[in-house]
């Protein structure tokens, strides 16, 4: 969806959430020296990145270490360096935004863009220059540690499979978002193993340290004014990206890895709904809903997207019933357009099978009902058509948590992560953690979760849970067979 790619597309990032954005405007980044041997602080990081990945750097990288004012100054979105192509772009971008209820009419895009970079951003490889660049002095700290393990993990990605390569090639295909969470997902997960691979007493301060940094992002965020939903956005790929990777190394080993970047999915289907990648499901290609009587067309076609549609639906409905829905998302077509002096999206959607088609359409009914008066209508067509136009001032941010949505996703999908790894068949793993997931015990899970991302389960909370799975996995494996 257009909308997440102007967020998406700023870079490859670190650690929470962006990167180091280079305006159209700018002059093109000059790649810096390969340096002729590694720095003695980055060289112990690097092997072992190399030993985890499974792949080795081509030559050293080079790494900038900045204070922590030059470095929130080198990521922050600079307007006055936006060109006039840039600015047309993010105002479409928070007109679609506000047509689908993910933002007020009060946020100004931009400055939340730049507040996420600076309160969330560690670290960032920019493919361009070939450089990695990290806020603060300290390279010995277990944090800044973990952090160019996961940038490093970037640059030995770009070395084997050039990112910007892919990322070309993705624009093309819609699939920016997607790609990204393929790259994120991968650098996570070596960061995840680098963790695991250090001392006891590392691994706690790490633990702590990380829970602060979190904390202290959501705070700045919340202070800023950045809407929870943008936040999600940026999160997604760091949160849903790791299990979708994982999914595919339990399934095709570190091979499918490396075949995730030779060749990468084109949908977001393959993050929100990690089994529609391994049973190598089939998507529909949609055709560019018509243009009407007094539309003018604004950017290129686009599509909206799996993702997109469940965070846009549980804005305003029941997460699980959005859930159910966008997991059921066979493709769709997206067109801009311009009305009266107002921004609109039209999308055409359609399910995997007519029922899915239709639990799509049922889903955003209810959704546009919740919607500003007159500002959404939904019609059969091809398949579900939906057009939202902009309501201005009379929008309103949803009533709904995002994180609350991301938070049920990231648990599903952690769930069907855990079964395929016991060799399960997809359709056992599927059926087990949908089910899982909306078990009454698994409430108050999820919504501790919600209330505190970095704290630990109930214990009593997790032995209910655990009572429950044999029996709904023999139950699962029953449908199957029968």
């Amino acid at each position: 969806m257009s909308l997440f790619v102007l967020l998406g597309a700023i870079g490859t990032s670190a650690t929470v959430a962006g990167a180091a954005a280079t305006s159209t405007s700018d002059p093109k980044p000059t790649p810096a020296s390969t340096p002729k041997r590694w720095d003695a602080r980055i060289a112990p990081i690097a092997h072992e990145v190399e030993n985890l990945r499974k792949l080795e750097f081509e030559h050293p990288v080079a790494v900038e270490f900045l204070g922590e004012a030059a470095f929130e100054k080198r990521v922050a979105v600079d307007k006055g360096k936006l060109s006039a192509s840039d600015k047309r772009s993010a105002e479409r971008s928070q007109s679609q935004l506000r047509a689908v209820g993910l933002i007020g009419p009060d946020v100004d895009l931009l400055e939340a863009t730049s507040s996420l970079q600076q309160s969330g951003v560690l670290a960032y490889y920019e493919d361009a220059t070939k450089k990695i660049t990290v806020k603060g002095k300290n390279a010995d700290d277990v944090t800044t540690r973990v952090t160019l393990a996961h940038e490093l993990t970037h640059a030995l990605q770009d070395q084997h499979f050039d990112l910007t390569a892919l990322q070309r090639d993705a624009v093309k295909t819609h699939s920016t978002t997607v790609l990204r969470t393929v790259i994120e997902g991968d650098a996570v997960r070596i960061q995840n193993s680098y963790v695991d691979s250090l001392s006891k007493a590392d691994r706690t301060s790490y633990a702590a340290a990380l829970a602060q940094q979190g904390s202290d992002a959501r705070t700045e965020q919340t202070d800023a004014g950045v809407p929870e939903s943008l936040s999600v956005i940026y999160e997604a790929p760091y949160d849903l990206g790791p299990i979708m990777l994982d999914a595919v190394l339990a399934d095709r080993q570190e091979a499918g890895i490396n075949e995730l970047f030779r060749d990468p999915p084109t949908s977001d289907s393959a993050y929100l709904t990690p089994s529609t990648l391994l049973d190598d499901t089939k998507l529909s290609t949609i055709a560019t809903p018509k243009l009407r009587a007094g539309e003018t067309r604004s950017g290129r076609a686009d599509s909206f997207g799996a993702f997109a549609l469940y965070q846009v639906l549980a804005s305003r409905i029941d997460p699980a019933t959005a859930l159910a829905a966008a997991d059921g998302w066979g493709g769709d077509a997206m067109i801009t357009f311009t009305k009266g002096g107002t921004t609109c999206l039209r999308s055409n959607f359609v399910g995997r099978d007519r029922a899915k088609t239709a639990a799509i359409g049922a889903a955003l009914s209810q959704w546009a009902a919740a919607m500003p008066a007159g500002s959404a209508n939904v019609e059969d067509g091809t398949g579900i058509v939906l057009t939202a136009c902009d309501p201005g001032a009379a929008g309103t941010e949803a009533p709904n948590r995002a994180l609350a949505a991301l938070v049920l996703a990231v648990t599903r999908d952690g769930l069907f992560l855990e079964v395929v790894k016991q060799g399960a068949p997809v359709r056992v793993a599927v059926c087990t953690s949908d089910t899982l997931v909306r078990d009454p015990v698994f409430s108050p899970i999820l919504q501790a979760a919600v209330d505190d991302p970095s704290a630990s389960p109930d214990a009593d909370e997790l032995d209910a849970i655990r009572e429950r799975v044999p029996t709904v996995f023999r139950d699962c494996s029953a449908k199957r067979r029968a």
